[in-house]
């Protein structure tokens, strides 16, 4: 008996750290993969504990990618739907993860100056929300830090201002934890609530019809 049951555990600890290894593999195989078929496989972990981990870490690494944002859209969505209850440490990973991915950035302007931004994401200084961004932090100055980081656009432009106007790291990254936690507590309620309303959030009109059929069972 005692024989049976330590072969049970073992199969069973085999199992869990083969669906790690899984989970991983896809992780590290999202460049190389479709991000459609990678969306898809992290989809069967939704439900695991540490799945909003991994996409908090993703959100920080779309910072330097910025081609995520999308199936990013999809798998806050999944975790949430996953577990509802755990809806607020799943926004709260999120801003976690992406308020390290500007800690992060705000070194490698450190190291090599606020061009690094422009010099790295010329699309960001083109995108509409540079300039409103601006403008945002001229007429109000750190105070617009905070909403700004909680509307659904990226982060790069309120990082380049702010480092170009000396404002404090500490009080940078606060403002974009908690303005980050906002966003992400709304998008949580949405997804459980009122999922059209995610088109505001990036989400396309697929992932948003798949939101409301998960939100229904």
């Amino acid at each position: 008996a005692v024989l049976q049951c330590a072969g049970t555990h073992v199969r069973v600890r085999v199992a869990v750290e083969a669906s790690n290894f899984e989970a991983c593999a896809l992780i590290f195989g999202f460049a190389a993969m479709g991000w459609k078929d990678s969306v898809a496989g992290l989809k069967r972990f939704a439900a695991a504990p540490w799945f909003p981990v991994i996409v908090g870490a993703l959100s920080g690494l779309n910072l330097f990618t910025l081609i995520l944002s999308g199936p990013l859209v999809v798998l806050f969505c999944s975790a949430v739907l996953a577990n509802r209850k755990r809806w607020f440490w799943t926004a709260l990973a999120n801003a976690v993860g992406t308020t390290a991915g500007c800690f992060l950035m705000v070194l490698l302007i450190e190291q090599r100056g606020t061009d690094f931004i422009k010099d790295s994401f010329p699309t960001t200084f083109k995108s509409k929300w540079w300039s409103w961004t601006e403008g945002m932090m001229q007429d109000y100055g750190s105070l617009a830090a905070i909403p700004v980081s909680g509307m659904p656009i990226i982060l790069h432009p309120l990082i380049f201002f702010a480092k170009l106007s000396n404002m404090s790291n500490a009080m940078l990254l606060g403002s974009i934890f908690v303005g980050r936690v906002a966003k992400y507590c709304l998008m949580s309620q949405l997804v459980l609530c009122a999922p059209s309303a995610l088109r505001f959030f990036g989400a396309s009109q697929a992932t948003i019809e798949e939101v409301s059929k998960q939100k229904d069972k």
